[in-house]
């Protein structure tokens, strides 16, 4: 009988035992609140992917950069898109005002991307704020040459606090907190 009562026990057992499951609700609150923190914190703001040997300029710009071609330019190498082009030695070394390495590589991409647009293609400049002008004025130069005439220039934005300790003045209007890789248009 013993037997039988311990097969009582044991099916008695099985019949009391929850098994175990999810709770959804807590996982699913969880989400919510993930979802809103990621729909609240996005924005619109590009970040240019910066070498660490290049400091921007400030600017105070309020227009947004696009995405479009990237010159990087450091105190040795203008890499474009990643691509060492050509070296800074050799363009102070040049008597031209325009760059043979970047020129090439511009005029390659330029016929890869086909029709010319009107005012000719997008490019950044992403150079350190200590680049030196005739060095800009070279690059900017090998651009137009290129058919790459519409030419912005890589700053951190400055916001209306940032300003007013610069004493640049109050009524200056207010921006974001400064991040890395916006660009303003450059004259050309």
């Amino acid at each position: 009988m013993s037997k039988l009562r311990h097969q009582q026990r044991r099916g008695h057992q099985k019949k009391s035992r929850k098994s175990a499951g999810l709770n959804l609700v807590s996982l699913m609150d969880i989400f919510t609140i993930l979802v809103f923190f990621l729909m609240v914190n996005s924005s619109e703001v590009e970040v240019l992917q910066t070498s660490p040997k290049i400091k921007l300029p400030d600017s105070t710009s309020e227009q947004r950069p696009e995405n479009r071609l990237v010159i990087s330019v450091d105190a040795d190498d203008l890499v474009v898109q990643g691509r060492p082009v050509a070296k800074v030695a050799d363009a102070r070394a040049q008597n031209v005002s325009i760059i043979p390495g970047l020129n090439r590589e511009l005029e390659y991409l330029a016929s890869r991307k086909g029709e010319i647009p009107e005012g000719g293609f997008e490019i950044t400049i992403m150079g350190d704020h200590e680049l030196p002008y005739w060095l800009l004025k070279k690059i900017m130069l090998t651009c137009q040459q290129a058919d790459f005439a519409r030419i912005s220039l890589a700053v951190n934005k400055l916001d209306g606090a940032t300003l007013e300790e610069l004493g640049v003045g109050g009524d200056a209007p207010s921006g974001e907190a400064p991040r890395g890789g916006e660009s303003s248009k450059a004259a050309s």
